[in-house]
């Protein structure tokens, strides 16, 4: 049974709802417009836009400056929140940015974020509910927060590794399956060079014997049954004329589907809209200029999921006169001026034993051009 919404799309719709409870402790602090109130109000709306801001791209808010001013904005509002009602209002907002903070960062970060943020909070405690006989139930208050605070974090972490697991299987998957499309062409292949193999050794040699022996039979015969010995001779040649054609035909026919293989790995890919442009049916003779296409493939789509930080993906694929051109582009981040990383080395040594050619652009998102002779 599949999913309906992703763990994204939910956590967003739970820290609205929670949001738009809180819009309730707003209308009833209502006695009038005072500056207290627009600044309750104004504090309340932004948290709720830096929030939606925050989670409509994970992709580009994490391990990112977006995502440290989202943080930050989100604790002072709700430190905002509590000072301008004189309560712990702000607590129940402060439970969003938990629930937010294993998306954002990495693990250790989150949790000192986690800790310097509610060290804040807690230090505020002891200067709001001043109407209070006893102050302490403030504290507890907070204690019982705490736990319910780091409960949160831990929930949310859990869902971001399902989604990072799961996300790493389906592509995973699609690997998988391209790999199983060569496989199974190169299957078919060894097959039909097996029987082009018995055939042009076993039949192939016993109709030349049976030819040849044949022509001899004729030569020691005369009247009718030499008509039908010769007849039998223009037979057997007809036959291993067919045979030949037959064993030429299996061995031609060994190409590789390339064009599905590369489709098969583009299905499906996690956070990326893709546009294609590869033939249905390209086929490739080569089977180590099949694999290492769909390896660099493989690994120029790889290396756009983790470091181009991109939404769309254009790959053709085309055949033109006596070589093959591959292109992948992105709208992401790009190089910059960062090194080649050990993806993108490997793939020019792919490509240099293949004697052919790597092209790379850095223009809105990078663009590379691989051509390869056939």
């Amino acid at each position: 049974m599949g999913y309906r919404y992703s763990h994204i799309q939910l956590i967003r719709l739970a820290g609205l709802i929670i949001w738009l409870s809180l819009s309730v402790p707003l209308v009833l602090h209502y006695e009038g417009i005072s500056k207290p109130f627009l600044v309750y109000g104004l504090a309340h709306i932004s948290f709720g836009l830096v929030f939606w801001l925050a989670t409509l791209n994970f992709k580009n808010s994490r391990y990112n400056a977006s995502g440290w001013l989202a943080v930050i904005l989100m604790v002072f509002f709700v430190l905002v929140i509590n000072h301008m009602t004189d309560s712990a209002t702000g607590i129940f907002y402060a439970l969003i940015i938990s629930v937010l903070l294993p998306w954002l960062f990495p693990v250790a970060i989150s949790l000192v974020v986690l800790a310097a943020y509610n060290l804040l909070i807690g230090i505020q405690f002891g200067y709001i509910g001043a109407e209070l006989n006893n102050p302490t139930f403030q504290y507890v208050l907070f204690f019982v927060y705490l736990g319910v605070s780091v409960f949160s974090f831990i929930i949310s972490l859990v869902a971001f590794k399902q989604q990072h697991d799961k996300e790493q299987l389906r592509l995973l998957n699609t690997e998988l399956k391209a790999t199983q499309v060569l496989l199974a062409d190169s299957s078919r292949i060894s097959e039909r060079l097996r029987i082009s193999r018995e055939l042009h050794d076993l039949v192939g040699h016993h109709l030349t014997a049976l030819t040849l022996n044949l022509e001899a039979a004729s030569h020691l015969t005369e009247g009718k049954p030499q008509r039908y010995v010769k007849k039998s001779q223009s037979i057997a040649r007809l036959l291993l004329a067919d045979v030949r054609e037959v064993v030429g035909q299996f061995r031609q026919s060994g190409t590789l589907n390339l064009g599905q293989a590369i489709n098969e790995l583009l299905s499906d890919l996690p956070g990326l809209k893709v546009n294609k442009d590869i033939p249905e049916n390209l086929l490739v003779e080569d089977p180590r200029l099949a694999q290492t296409i769909l390896r660099c493939t493989q690994e120029l789509i790889t290396n756009v999921l983790k470091h181009a930080k991109a939404h769309q993906l254009w790959v053709k694929l085309s055949s033109q006169e006596d070589q093959l051109l591959l292109t992948v582009k992105d709208d992401g981040r790009g190089l910059g001026n960062k090194e080649f990383g050990n993806g993108l080395t490997g793939i020019q040594e792919r490509v240099a034993i293949m004697n052919g050619t790597f092209e790379i652009s850095d223009q809105q998102g990078a663009c590379v051009r691989l051509t390869f002779p056939i």
